[in-house]
């Protein structure tokens, strides 16, 4: 399962959001079910896009009533400028991510 999560922070919080999102995402990248995360920070905005990718959509759940994920979500509340976009796509068979590759078998 893909997560997409858009965030865009205010200019008084863009130091703390980033040690607040990069703690996060160390945390959320050692969990076992999950494959891969990835942040890209829009160019010229202070958005910034998680993705996440987990071994399912049980598992992705399961990680939004942990206590990182719960944490996450209080810490940055202040920050965003607008409420957080989060999107989600059920990808089809197995996928393998290689070296920031996603890998499909059907």
């Amino acid at each position: 399962m893909l997560v997409q999560r858009q965030m865009s922070v205010t200019e008084n919080g863009l130091e703390e959001f980033q040690k607040t999102l990069k703690t996060y995402a160390d945390t959320t990248a050692n969990q076992n079910d999950n494959l891969h995360v990835s942040i890209q920070k829009l160019p010229e905005k202070s958005c910034y896009i998680i993705y996440e990718f987990w071994q399912d959509r049980i598992s992705w759940m399961s990680y939004l009533q942990s206590d990182a994920s719960k944490m996450f979500q209080r810490c940055i509340i202040d920050m965003l400028e607008d409420p957080e976009i989060v999107c989600t796509m059920l990808m089809p068979g197995k996928s393998v991510i290689l070296n920031n590759c996603i890998m499909f078998n059907y």
